[in-house]
């Protein structure tokens, strides 16, 4: 299996770098499909926001159609996409993440000093 690392995803779909775009769409659209670590759409929903100051509902449907596109793959799709969701309704990407991924792993609680993340069901506030 191969993936891909952030940078290889920002000039696939932001095509900024004509030359860096031909070469991550031969990559990407070529062979078997490549995976995205959810790291790589922490990353990528940072750059989309902080850089391209693209708006949440772009960078959601961003998301989205990655895992639809058929060139490339989730890591872990259960929590990657369920995450993708708490992001759609205005939660940190990131948090959601981490909170998905554990309750894949098995984890019933994630315990956190962060209050924003503390409103998403399956975190608990540590006071």
């Amino acid at each position: 299996m191969e993936a891909i690392d952030t940078n290889v995803l920002v000039r696939y779909i932001t095509g900024d770098d004509e030359t860096q775009l031909e070469k991550a769409t031969r990559l990407i659209e070529t062979g078997d499909p490549k995976l995205i670590n959810p790291i790589v759409l922490v990353e990528l929903s940072w750059v989309l926001g902080s850089v391209y100051k693209l708006p949440r509902n772009a960078i959601a449907n961003t998301l989205k159609e990655i895992g639809r596109c058929g060139y490339l793959i989730y890591k872990r799709p259960r929590p990657v996409n369920a995450a993708i969701k708490c992001f759609i309704d205005g939660y940190d990407l990131a948090d959601a993440l981490i909170l998905h991924i554990n309750a894949e792993d098995g984890a019933d609680v994630t315990y956190t000093f962060d209050k924003k993340a503390a409103r998403l069901t399956g975190y608990e506030l540590l006071r």
